[in-house]
C-alpha cells in the first residue's frame, strides 16, 4: 500500500475548461491558494477520488449485517487487546505521514 502513496509517476493529461473555470483557478493562483494551473487541478482531483472513495465505502457499509458489523467489531477490539495491532501502527503512521505531505504539495502555495 504505502509503495502506492510514494510513487511518483506522473502521466501529462490535457483538459479543456471553460473560461470563467480557467479564470476562477488563476484567481486561486494569484491568492497563493495553489501554485500552479497543474498543482490545483491535481488537487481538485485527488478530493474528487476521495470523495468517490468515501461514498463507495458509505454504499459498502449499507451491505454489512449488524451481526457482521459486531463480529469485526470484537475482532478489532481483540486485535487491540492482545497488541496486534502495534506491529501495524508504524505502517500506517508513516503512510498517514506520506499522504499528509503530498496533500500539502497538491496543495500548493499555502501550507
Amino acid at each position: 500500500m504505502a509503495r502506492l502513496i510514494t510513487q511518483g509517476v506522473e502521466s501529462p493529461i490535457s483538459v479543456r475548461l471553460p473560461k470563467y473555470m480557467i479564470k476562477k483557478i488563476d484567481e486561486l493562483i494569484k491568492e497563493g491558494e495553489f501554485r500552479s494551473r497543474s498543482d490545483f487541478i491535481k488537487y481538485a482531483v485527488a478530493l474528487t477520488l476521495g470523495q468517490i472513495m468515501m461514498e463507495k465505502a458509505r454504499e459498502k457499509a449499507k451491505t454489512i449485517t449488524p451481526k457482521e458489523a459486531k463480529a469485526r467489531s470484537r475482532q478489532a477490539l481483540q486485535k487491540l487487546l492482545t497488541r496486534e495491532i502495534e506491529d501495524e501502527w508504524s505502517e500506517i503512521k508513516d503512510i498517514l505521514e506520506e499522504i499528509d505531505k503530498k496533500w500539502k504539495d497538491l496543495k500548493g502555495a499555502k501550507k
